[in-house]
């Protein structure tokens, strides 16, 4: 492998470190400094604003008066599980202990591989069979309306749906149930842009109103942990309210208040005071994700809800080996997915179809090779029912947009502008193939196909110190929407190489600035490039900048993104 530049950098101009926290505000279009570096749930605009909360509350609370089944349907993803487990350990301990009687409320995630995503006959099946008066949706069932319709009629389930994904036009057409959602239309809330559990965080604020509990948000808010698990593993942007649940609800999860988190972070080798938003993503994230690729989502919100020692350490090594397997599946299907793709140049969109490819996976599959070739990928298998699949899409190219050009050919789909999932109706699948080219060849251009490498701040060796950390640092939790600043140094002569590692496919290298000091930079999974990049080699990086602290010394380097010779 090679970190060896396909991009066009975009380089700003140099800047003085002392400017550099008002020069990245300014450049990420933030006008609300305060708020920004010390988040503030107070900012949180109140579930009064988001759409039927209040009507929601109102009907669970008397379900749950009148004693009534309730059951939590979700979805198997991360944030479908922090969702089901918000409201299932709201419902079942806390509004139980507050009204002296126990709720008659069960979780409920259907089998990814078996019912697919969402509301399906077979989950309703299932949900008619468990004698369910009402039916409370999380992170789902926003499209299903003809399904609720039928089994609404058919047997008498009162449902509350609350969903977070893009509604479909005529969503209001004859709408004769609850609906909680941020984008309901012509009465958004005030942030559309947030995760299912933290619309189902919301409702809960709701029902503690409706039921006479303390209904402010606090730093001691049951639920923010999970809320900014799922936040950041559904990839929302982490500015405004999204940045301050995930900013307290990582200050939630550093003092344990959440057992089964601690064993999760144990078995993954993480200290739980160094925790944050990378860790939630690419480590706890992709854990709990696997219980809903291959393994049993509700074996996930088990570990999260209980108070067991035991079952939350058994569970979450469970889930470790889980993910294991789950890497294994992935990159071995990638490396099939790319012999089926063979050359490039010509295709503007890629869609693959294998035959024995766990449905689990798809999506990561999809996001591995959309990140790799920088193109709308689209990766299904098939199945008894036709072809699932999962897409993950470029800036400017709605992929659910398309696929919506493209409905005639399938059974359900469903998503966001740049990830989305669907299934293919038996016998369609070439057909679909030529629909979703043709708008690809139509709407994509060249200039979307180059990869942009945008680069925050161009900086000299000089600046590479212990307070250029302290100072970036300001500016967590990193992800989506305010992404970890990517740092550009140019001309630096290599001093020194030293391949590392077991199979020596990373490397260090000593370089010299401008300045006095020599700097360290680090390259991983970096083969090819350890032969090409030699001593006295002029080069320039892309990179971010760390703390290594390693036998009780600290050292600042570099970690390099990407890197090119000398232009």
């Amino acid at each position: 492998m090679t970190l060896k530049s396909k991009s066009n950098w975009i380089l700003p101009e140099k800047i003085e470190i002392d400017d550099l926290i008002s020069f990245l505000l300014k450049t990420r279009n933030i006008e609300d400094e305060e708020n920004f570096l010390n988040p503030s749930l107070e900012s949180i605009p109140l579930f009064e604003y988001l759409h039927d909360s209040k009507l929601a509350a109102k009907e669970i609370v008397e379900a749950v008066k009148d004693g009534k089944k309730i059951l939590i349907h979700g979805d198997f993803d991360a944030d479908g599980i922090s969702s089901v487990s918000i409201l299932w350990e709201f419902l079942f301990k806390e509004v139980s202990n507050y009204i002296g009687k126990q709720t008659d409320v069960v979780p409920y995630i259907p089998s990814r591989i078996d019912q697919g995503y969402g509301l399906t006959k077979s989950s309703l099946e299932d949900m008619v069979n468990m004698k369910a008066d009402m039916l409370i949706t999380v992170d789902c069932g926003v499209r299903d309306k003809e399904l609720i319709k039928e089994y609404r009629e058919k047997h008498g389930i009162n449902f509350v749906i609350t969903d977070h994904h893009q509604p479909p036009e005529d969503i209001l057409d004859s709408l004769d149930y609850t609906l909680v959602h941020p984008m309901y239309p012509h009465f958004e809330y005030p942030e559309t842009n947030v995760c299912g559990a933290f619309v189902t965080f919301l409702l809960t604020q709701a029902i503690r109103k409706e039921l006479g509990m303390d209904s402010k948000i606090s730093e001691e808010s049951e639920g923010l942990d999970l809320v900014a698990l799922a936040t950041v593993t559904d990839i929302m942007p982490l500015l405004d309210s999204n940045r301050a649940v995930v900013y307290w609800g990582l200050e939630q999860i550093k003092r344990g208040k959440r057992l089964g988190l601690n064993e999760l972070i144990d078995i993954a080798g993480i200290e739980r005071n160094e925790i944050d938003s990378y860790h939630l993503g690419y480590i706890l994230g992709p854990r709990i994700n696997a219980a809903g690729r291959i393994g049993s989502p509700l074996d996930a919100v088990k570990m999260l809800v209980s108070d067991k020692e035991s079952v939350c350490k058994n569970i979450a090594n469970i889930l470790n080996e889980t993910n294991y397997q789950r890497q294994y599946m992935t990159q071995s299907s990638i490396e099939e997915a790319e012999q089926m793709i063979g050359d490039i140049a010509e295709k503007k969109l890629l869609f693959v179809v294998g035959d024995a490819w766990h449905e689990g996976i798809v999506g990561l599959v999809a996001g591995k090779l959309n990140e790799k070739y920088h193109r709308p990928v689209l990766v299904g298998t098939r199945s008894k029912e036709g072809i699932r699949g999962s897409a993950r899409s470029i800036e400017g190219f709605d992929i659910t947009k398309a696929l919506t050009e493209c409905s005639e050919y399938l059974d359900r789909y469903g998503g966001h502008e740049q990830a989305a999932g669907f299934t293919i109706k038996n016998g369609m699948e070439k057909d679909f193939a030529k629909c979703i080219h043709e708008i690809s060849d139509r709407e994509i251009t060249k200039e979307m196909l180059t990869k942009e490498l945008k680069v925050d701040l161009l900086l000299g060796s000089d600046d590479i110190t212990k307070g250029l950390v302290e100072k970036l640092d300001m500016f967590k939790p990193y992800g989506n929407g305010n992404r970890k600043p990517l740092i550009g140094m140019t001309d630096l002569v290599v001093f020194k190489k030293q391949p590392m590692g077991k199979l020596g496919n990373h490397m260090k290298l000593i370089c010299k600035g401008e300045g006095i000091d020599l700097i360290t930079f680090v390259m991983f999974n970096c083969d090819e490039d350890i032969e090409e990049i030699q001593v006295d080699s002029v080069i320039d990086v892309v990179g971010s900048v760390g703390i290594n602290t390693w036998n009780g010394n600290e050292q600042v380097q570099f970690l390099v993104k990407e890197w090119r010779f000398k232009v």
